[in-house]
């Protein structure tokens, strides 16, 4: 295993790297969602209606910051917000139709942006940052 140094170093970057990101989203045409907001938006179309908690854990943030964020959504009616019948105390947030069209646009406007970061890469450096990430998560997930 690399030493603490090395690890430290190679955390740095890596948030520097999704400041980066961050900051190019902006840059390119994220006047309309931010990057939180879109990332919101992606994981609702992509695995439906989900409880604010789920969020969180998802995203890695507080159920507050989801809570902030999907305010902003129910604002410009891309989400909206149900409580559950089972418990009146879990709120689930759902993709409309206006919020649908907007992610289609957002991923759109922004694959230019995904395009100039990462093809600086290989394919093949993609492939092994996808492995490598994934089993990170899944063994990050999986450990008490």
């Amino acid at each position: 295993m690399a030493d603490n140094e090395a690890l430290f170093e190679v955390t740095s970057m890596f948030r520097t790297l999704i400041k980066r990101i961050s900051q190019e989203w902006n840059k390119n045409g994220g006047r309309t969602l931010s990057f939180p907001q879109f990332k919101v938006l992606y994981m609702l179309n992509k695995l439906g209606p989900q409880r604010v908690s789920q969020l969180a854990e998802m995203l890695c943030i507080t159920p507050a910051a989801v809570t902030g964020i999907t305010d902003k959504l129910l604002a410009e009616g891309y989400v909206q917000r149900d409580r559950a019948e089972s418990d009146r105390r879990v709120v689930v947030i759902t993709l409309t139709d206006k919020g649908e069209v907007m992610i289609r646009e957002a991923k759109d406007t922004q694959k230019k942006t995904i395009e100039m970061i990462f093809t600086m890469l290989p394919d093949e450096d993609i492939e092994h940052l996808r492995r490598i990430f994934a089993e990170m998560l899944f063994k990050m997930d999986h450990t008490d």
